[in-house]
């Protein structure tokens, strides 16, 4: 009896993990052109990329995208960029820090980013869903009276 409980915990666990670690991410490659191409895969978020521009701004690629919340319920996202220079290769890979922003329902916000030297021609931005361990460990601390 209590091997058959083991491998349920056990075979339960996985299936958490397993399922926790996919994350949904939304991919819109641009030039500095201003064309841009969004790519979803696997995403279970209603998000509308309405505008995408961009200039040089002292040398520098600099990226305006507008975002659209498709539904009436809000949204935790993150972003980041990642930087391309004229033959694809990625800019200080690594320097870009996954940034949170909060869009509530139906709400429209606009997301910027400055490439990080004049080499850097075309971008990439990653949109996911935040992870919700900060909610986890709140409820976990809640008191049951």
């Amino acid at each position: 009896m209590k091997r058959t409980t083991i491998v349920f915990i056990l075979t339960a666990l996985t299936v958490v993990f397993i399922g926790g670690c996919s994350t949904a991410v939304m991919d819109i490659d641009g030039s500095s052109q201003g064309a841009a191409t969004v790519n979803y895969k696997n995403s279970p978020v209603d998000i509308k990329v309405l505008d995408t521009k961009s200039k040089f701004v002292n040398g520098l690629l600099k990226v305006n995208m507008q975002l659209e919340n498709g539904i009436s319920n809000p949204y935790t996202l993150e972003y980041k960029f990642s930087w391309f220079d004229s033959d694809g290769m990625e800019v200080d890979e690594g320097s870009t820090a996954w940034m949170p922003i909060y869009l509530n329902g139906r709400e429209t916000r606009t997301i910027q980013g400055l490439a990080p030297n004049p080499s850097a021609k075309s971008f990439k931005i990653k949109i996911r869903e935040a992870d919700d361990s900060d909610s986890v460990i709140k409820w976990r601390l809640k008191p049951l009276f």
